[in-house]
């Protein structure tokens, strides 16, 4: 039965990075937008909003920080009706790593 308040997340980068210290290539993360993209899930989760300063660079991989450009980088030239979302642990960030919202694409 189709329920149109039910939302689907996808968080395949964002929890599997808790394995891997965030270490997924470009190439493998664009292959997933694309595959969900096709697959009518609603919103992905890239990854998590971090700071630098907290969780060095030298240690994780660039998902653990989910610089926008990265993210404009990987989804750049896919048609896709995704919503993209990243978390944001209050506890692990520094607000000078939270930009203004922007709208929607």
């Amino acid at each position: 039965m189709y329920r149109e308040k039910i939302k689907v997340l996808d968080c395949t980068i964002r929890d599997g990075g808790l394995i891997n210290d965030h270490y997924f290539t470009d190439e493998f993360v664009r292959t997933v937008y694309q595959a969900i993209s096709k697959s009518g899930v609603d919103y992905m989760e890239f990854g998590y909003r971090s700071s630098k300063e907290l969780y060095p660079p030298k240690d994780y991989g660039a998902w653990k920080y989910c610089d926008d450009d990265k993210i404009k980088k990987v989804i750049d030239g896919i048609e896709s009706d995704i919503k993209i979302s990243i978390m944001v642990d209050h506890i692990a960030s520094k607000s000078s790593t939270l930009l203004p919202l922007t709208k929607a694409r």
